[in-house]
């Protein structure tokens, strides 16, 4: 029986139990070829077997799980799905930056300096949760801010993902203040809109996030299995 790893609220079912499943997924608690079964599933967590419909049918589409005669199974996570994640990132987040430029407002970029504080306040704070947080928002508002709503259709579909792998490895990572700062330092180019500039500096930033993520990933798993 799968045991949450928190208390799942009533809000959004489905979602909230799809994300606790997906971080034990990817912290391999629940390893690779278990059968989720919908009935010990709904006891596990105190609810009907339609959230947990919704929950299986979410990881589904994410790739987490597949669906087989007799249910729904666990597939591999490895670093390689996380080099495709941040492959498919930095495609799409090079044009969300490019269009948010182009129709941003001065004033629009003031919220993003709360976001970069609340980054530099949370890393002085070593509190990963509300660092992760923020760092998820921040990417958010700029596919927001692109006004493209493809575009922010695909990086919603992957969202969730990103950020559950974002909330279980960064609480490894000992200084999160150099990811303020690079935060920080993209945001100087957002304002100044320096488009070559800017371009290279995004690259640069979602190759870094994908190394540390790896970095971090695989320390995660080395702690994990060690109890």
């Amino acid at each position: 029986m799968v045991a949450p790893l928190r208390p799942v609220g009533q809000l959004a079912l489905g979602a909230q139990i799809a994300g606790d499943l997906r971080e034990q997924i990817i912290l391999q608690r629940i390893p690779a070829g278990t059968h989720l079964a919908e009935e010990l599933l709904a006891g596990s967590y105190d609810v009907s077997r339609g959230p947990i419909r919704d929950a299986l049918r979410q990881l589904e589409s994410e790739g987490f799980i597949e669906s087989r005669k007799r249910g729904s199974y666990v597939l591999p996570f490895t670093t390689e799905d996380i080099v495709d994640l941040y492959s498919l990132r930095e495609a799409i987040e090079g044009l969300a930056v490019q269009r948010a430029v182009e129709q941003a407002e001065p004033a629009d970029w003031d919220a993003f300096d709360e976001l970069v504080e609340a980054m530099s306040a949370a890393a002085r704070d070593h509190d990963a949760s509300r660092f992760a947080a923020a760092d998820v928002t921040f990417h958010q508002r700029l596919y927001q801010m692109s006004h493209h709503r493809r575009l922010v259709g695909v990086w919603s579909q992957y969202e969730p993902i990103l950020a559950g792998l974002l909330r279980v490895t960064v609480s490894v990572d000992e200084d999160l203040e150099p990811i303020a700062h690079d935060h920080a330092q993209l945001l100087r180019l957002l304002r100044a809109g320096a488009s070559e500039l800017l371009d290279r500096e995004i690259r640069t930033h979602v190759r870094g996030s994908r190394d540390r993520m790896i970095q971090a990933y695989e320390q995660t798993i080395q702690l994990a299995s060690a109890h």
